[in-house]
């Protein structure tokens, strides 16, 4: 869903905020493929079920809006709700990482991800708050 956000949106704002996450977001199937190998499980790369809702709401909606600020608040607001479903995967995560006694390192991969996370969810929110304030000017 980012690249495809990331083409979509007007505002630099946000469009800078997709894009550092995009990034970092890059580096967190990697680190979560270790955090399984360290649980001697099998990574998968499949959406969950949510998530694919998630994508599939988002695109039916996308373009369907006549002003570019207002489609910017609604794809700030898809990608903030989709960041709320992955903190609270790693919420999950690190509680199960802690009962079944996950090695430090491999616990600290998955809060490295989760604080990613929510410097994403953070920024995507002050994003759409700031579009908000300007449909109004």
């Amino acid at each position: 869903m980012l690249p495809e956000l990331h083409e979509s949106v007007q505002s630099e704002g946000l469009a800078a905020a997709v894009e550092e996450h995009l990034e970092q977001t890059r580096e967190h199937g990697p680190r979560l493929e270790k955090v399984f190998r360290a649980l001697g499980a099998e990574p998968s790369s499949n959406l969950d079920p949510p998530a694919e809702k998630l994508v599939e709401h988002h695109s039916e909606l996308a373009g369907s809006f006549t002003n570019d600020r207002l489609e910017d608040v609604f794809h700030a607001s898809a990608a903030a709700t989709t960041e709320h479903h992955e903190l609270s995967a790693y919420d999950a995560l690190l509680a199960l990482a802690q009962a079944v006694e996950l090695p430090h390192d491999a616990r600290g991969l998955l809060e490295r991800n989760r604080a990613e996370e929510a410097e994403a969810l953070r920024r995507l929110q002050q994003e759409r708050d700031r579009l908000v304030g300007e449909l109004g000017t």
